[in-house]
């Protein structure tokens, strides 16, 4: 069963790229996202990503959970 989760407070200067290279050592990434501010088209900070597996999820939330990644302390929880 696929898993998502989602990734807050991230650094506005953080790609897509860089957020999947940095969270596929948990597992297979079926897709991500960055909200985008359509007003201006800046990041808001806060990241998807759907793996193949629910233990991957598991094991990002757990890894990467209040983590300093890009510059900034992360949150990473069960996208709802």
């Amino acid at each position: 069963m696929p898993r998502k989760i989602k990734i807050g407070e991230m650094s506005v200067t953080t790609t897509k790229a860089t957020m999947d290279a940095a969270f596929d050592d948990h597992g297979t990434i079926v897709r991500s996202s960055i909200d985008i501010n359509p007003a201006n088209g800046q990041s808001l900070g806060i990241g998807h990503i759907e793996y193949t597996t629910e233990q991957a999820g598991t094991d990002a939330i757990a890894a990467r959970h209040n983590t300093v990644f890009d510059g900034a302390t992360i949150s990473v929880t069960e996208d709802r």
